[in-house]
């Protein structure tokens, strides 16, 4: 069995200023960005990891550089993580309480080269399926690309969803056999049940409690 750790990046300046941007180079992790990836680092360290994946964009490979050098791993980037392509809405700025998703479903907003839903889904399953078996695997992606694999496990289309919560530096957990199973979503730790069903990948069990 494969383990696959999702972090969502940390808190972006994109996030704080309410702006879509799949853009590669702006947008980089505010203070608490970086604090938020340090703690997410600090609960990884429970776990026995081999590799981490990151999308490129400059927010995830922040998140995963500051895991990276708290593990001792070196990013590898895979552009199957990247951002969800957001078309004529990139570096727009939204209104969380008027969904631009809902619009696009209701036939409200009609968003020019906006990737859809099954494209998501596909290349997120792409990267799943492309792991070696029997490792532990990081991946810092972003908040669609991460409900995209949810949703596929769990047969819901992008609105069905929407309720999907996946804060800044949570870890979501999947672990990947003949059937996927999610182990997590959207948590800022790895608590101590979630500790003892892990407990073959786990190498330093002083830090865990």
């Amino acid at each position: 069995m494969t383990l696959v750790i999702f972090v969502r990046h940390g808190q972006s300046t994109s996030n704080i200023n309410k702006i879509l941007s799949h853009d590669v180079n702006n947008f980089p992790l505010t203070d608490e960005g970086r604090e938020q990836a340090k703690r997410a680092a600090q609960e990884l360290k429970k776990i026995k990891t081999d590799v981490i994946f990151t999308s490129p964009i400059l927010r995830a490979y922040q998140t995963a550089t500051i895991i990276g050098n708290e593990l001792g791993l070196i990013p590898v980037i895979d552009e199957r993580l990247r951002e969800r392509w957001l078309g004529e809405l990139n570096n727009k700025r939204f209104d969380p309480s008027d969904h631009w998703k809902l619009k696009v479903a209701k036939g409200q907003l009609d968003v020019k080269n906006l990737e859809p839903w099954d494209s998501l889904r596909k290349r997120m399953i792409e990267f799943l399926h492309s792991l070696n078996q029997e490792q532990v695997v990081i991946a810092v992606s972003h908040y669609d690309p991460i409900r995209a694999v949810l949703g596929h496990i769990l047969d819901l289309d992008d609105v069905s969803a929407l309720g999907i919560s996946i804060p800044n530096a949570s870890l979501t957990v999947v672990e990947m056999s003949t059937t996927p199973k999610i182990l997590s979503i959207g948590s800022p730790i790895l608590s101590v049940p979630l500790l003892s069903k892990l407990n073959r990948y786990i190498i330093r069990t002083e830090n865990v409690g």
